[in-house]
C-alpha cells in the first residue's frame, strides 16, 4: 500500500514537473511574441518619427496619416478611406469620405474640399465692405495678377486675404519637362530693358558698388497691398522665361506673410526669386519647398533682390530646392542691397552660381543686418566670393550660422574667397557670435572657417569644419580666416576643424596682416609642422582659454549656447 501510495506520488510529481514545463514554454513564447511585437513596433514608430520629422511643415486633415512621397492612390486610400471621384491631375485626385470631398495629392498632402488646378483664367474675386479682397481659388489670384500688370491698381491700402488652397495646375512630367498653364509674376513693366549702370568690378578689393533698380525708367508697377497668404499653399507654379522680375510676385512695395509656395519651377532672367523678384517691402513668415529657381545674375530661392530698407524674417527655403543662377546667387536672397533686415531665416536648398554665392546671400551690402538665421544645405558652390551664408559680405552678420542638420555631408566648394560664414567679410562687415561644422572644399586661395578674407571684424566665432585644400595652392588658408588684412581684426575666436594636405595653411589664419586677439587653434588641427604655432593649443588648453573667456569676451546667451556650441558639450 505504502508503496502504491509512493508511485503514484512520483507520477504526480512528474506531471506536474511536466505542466510547469509547459507552462514555462508557453510563458516564454508569449514573452517571445510581445518582445517581437514590441521590436517591430518600434521600428515601425522609428521610421514613422523619421518620417514625421521629414514633414513636419507639411498639414494633413488626419492626425494619423503619415506622409509619404510617390505613394500610390490605392495605399493612401488604404490608410485614409475613402473613394476615388475623379482623377484631376497625373498627381491629384478628388476623393469622397463620410459625405465629404477631399483633394488628395500623391506627394502625401490632404486638403479639405476640391482644390480646383488653374485653366489659365481669371475671376474677379469676392471684395468686403472695407474693399479687402478675399481669394478662394487661382482664377481670382490671376484676376489680381492682372491688375497690377495693366496698370489698374498697386492695391495700396489693402489687404488680399487667402482663404483656401491655391493650385497653379502646372506639372512636372517624368521627363523633367512641366506642362500647364504659365504664370505672369504680379508686376507691370516694359517689354524691353533700357541701359543701365553695371556694376564696378575692382580686382583690388575696392567696394563693390551697389546697384540700385531704376524703377521710373523701366516704368515699373508694384504690388503695394499686404497679401496674406493665411497659412495656405499655392502649388503648381510655372514660369519659364528670360524675364527680369520673375516670381509669384514680381514686385513689392507692400507685405506679403504666411505663404508657403511648393512643387513649382521657377525660370527667370536677372532678380529672380520665387516669392519676389524685386521685393521693396516686408516678407514675413514664407517658405518654399520642392521647387527648383535658375535664372541669370541677383537669383534666389525666396527673393532676388531686395532693396534698401526692405524686411525679410521668419522666412525658409527648405530642403529639396535648388537655386542656380551665374552671379550673385543666394539660397534665400540673390543681392542685398543697404540697410536691409534679414532675421530669423534659413536656408536648406542647393545654390549653385560662379561669383558671389552663398546659402543666405550672394551678396550683402552696408548696414544690412542678418541675424539668427542659418544655412543647412548639402552644397554651395562657385567660383569666387563662396560663402556658407553669405559671398561677399559688408553686412552685420550676428548669431547665424552655417550647420550640417542632416546625415548627408554638406560642403561648400570654391576657387578664391571661400569661407564657412562669408567669403570676403569687407570693410564696416562685421561676424558676431557665429559658427560653421561645415566642410570646405577650397581649390585655389584665400579660405577660412569663418571668413576666406576679413578685412573688418570677426568676433566670438568658431569652426569645427574641415577645410580641404588638397588641390589648392594658395598662401592664404586658415582655420578662422585665410588672409586677415591690416585694420581688420579677430578675436576671442577659435579653430578645431582639421586642415589637411598643406605646406602653408594656418590653425588660425593662413596670413595675417591686422589684429588677433584672445583667438586659437587646436594644436591638432593641422598635419603639417608649418603654420601659425604661436596660436597652438592643447584640447585642455584650448577649453580652459575658451571657458576663461565665457562672459568677457563671449557674449553667449543661452539660446545660442544651446545651438552647438561646445563649450557645453566639448569632446
Amino acid at each position: 500500500m505504502g508503496k502504491r501510495t509512493l508511485e503514484s506520488n512520483e507520477r504526480k510529481l512528474n506531471w506536474g514537473k511536466v505542466i510547469i514545463a509547459l507552462m514555462a514554454v508557453i510563458l516564454i513564447i508569449v514573452l517571445l511574441y510581445f518582445a517581437i511585437k514590441g521590436i517591430i513596433n518600434l521600428l515601425k514608430n522609428n521610421e514613422n518619427d523619421k518620417e514625421n520629422s521629414r514633414n513636419q511643415n507639411e498639414t494633413t486633415v488626419s492626425q494619423d496619416y503619415q506622409k509619404e512621397k510617390n505613394k500610390t492612390i490605392e495605399e493612401i486610400l488604404a490608410e485614409f478611406g475613402g473613394q476615388i471621384i475623379e482623377q484631376v491631375k497625373n498627381d491629384t485626385y478628388y476623393v469622397s469620405k463620410a459625405g465629404k470631398d477631399y483633394t488628395i495629392y500623391l506627394d502625401g498632402e490632404i486638403l479639405d474640399g476640391r482644390i480646383i488646378p488653374w485653366d489659365g483664367n481669371e475671376a474677379k474675386p469676392a471684395i468686403d465692405e472695407a474693399g479687402n479682397i478675399n481669394i478662394y481659388s487661382a482664377a481670382e489670384l490671376a484676376w489680381v495678377a492682372n491688375q497690377v500688370i495693366s496698370g489698374e491698381k498697386n492695391f495700396s491700402g489693402v489687404t488680399i486675404t487667402l482663404r483656401n488652397n491655391i493650385d497653379l495646375g502646372a506639372r512636372e512630367n517624368e521627363d523633367g519637362t512641366w506642362d500647364g498653364p504659365d504664370w505672369k509674376p504680379i508686376i507691370g513693366f516694359l517689354d524691353e530693358l533700357p541701359s543701365k549702370k553695371k556694376a564696378n568690378e575692382d580686382t583690388n578689393l575696392e567696394t563693390v558698388a551697389d546697384e540700385e533698380v531704376d524703377i521710373t525708367n523701366e516704368n515699373l508697377k508694384r504690388f503695394d497691398g499686404i497679401f496674406n497668404g493665411n497659412g495656405c499653399k499655392i502649388r503648381g507654379m510655372k514660369i519659364d522665361n528670360n524675364k527680369r522680375y520673375q516670381g509669384l510676385f514680381g514686385y513689392v512695395s507692400g507685405i506679403v506673410s504666411d505663404l508657403t509656395l511648393k512643387y513649382s519651377k521657377v525660370n527667370g532672367g536677372d532678380a529672380t526669386g520665387a516669392i519676389v523678384g524685386l521685393n521693396e517691402g516686408r516678407i514675413t513668415n514664407c517658405i518654399v519647398e520642392n521647387t527648383d529657381i535658375t535664372g541669370k545674375e541677383k537669383v534666389g530661392g525666396l527673393v532676388g533682390i531686395s532693396m534698401t530698407d526692405s524686411v525679410i524674417e521668419n522666412s525658409s527655403v527648405y530642403e529639396n530646392c535648388e537655386v542656380i543662377g551665374n552671379t550673385n546667387v543666394g539660397g534665400l536672397i540673390g543681392y542685398v542691397n543697404n540697410n536691409v533686415t534679414i532675421k530669423s531665416c534659413s536656408n536648406g536648398a542647393v545654390v549653385r552660381g560662379k561669383d558671389y554665392v552663398g546659402g543666405i546671400a550672394g551678396i550683402a551690402f552696408y548696414g544690412t543686418s542678418i541675424e539668427n538665421s542659418f544655412n543647412f544645405s548639402q552644397k554651395i558652390e562657385g567660383e569666387n566670393y563662396v560663402g556658407g551664408l553669405v559671398g561677399y559680405s559688408a553686412a552685420q552678420i550676428e548669431k547665424s550660422h552655417n550647420q550640417i542638420l542632416t546625415e548627408n555631408t554638406s560642403e561648400i566648394i570654391g576657387k578664391n574667397y571661400v569661407g564657412g560664414i562669408v567669403g570676403l567679410n569687407y570693410t564696416m562687415g562685421d561676424i558676431n557670435e557665429c559658427f560653421n561644422n561645415v566642410k570646405i572644399i577650397i581649390l585655389e586661395d584665400n579660405c577660412g572657417g569663418i571668413a576666406g578674407l576679413n578685412n573688418a571684424n570677426i568676433s566670438n566665432c568658431y569652426n569645427k569644419g574641415e577645410i580641404d585644400c588638397s588641390k589648392a595652392n594658395g598662401l592664404k588658408i586658415g582655420g578662422v580666416c585665410g588672409q586677415n588684412l591690416s585694420d581688420s581684426f579677430i578675436y576671442t575666436s577659435y579653430n578645431i576643424g582639421d586642415i589637411n594636405n598643406t605646406d602653408y595653411a594656418g590653425g588660425l589664419v593662413g596670413a595675417d596682416f591686422g589684429k588677433i586677439s584672445n583667438s586659437f587653434c587646436l594644436d591638432t588641427c593641422l598635419k603639417t609642422q608649418n603654420g601659425d604655432t604661436e596660436y597652438k593649443k592643447t584640447e585642455e588648453e584650448l577649453k580652459n582659454a575658451i571657458l576663461s573667456n565665457l562672459g568677457n569676451s563671449f557674449k553667449v546667451d543661452s539660446e545660442f549656447t544651446n545651438s552647438g556650441y561646445p563649450i557645453l558639450n566639448w569632446q
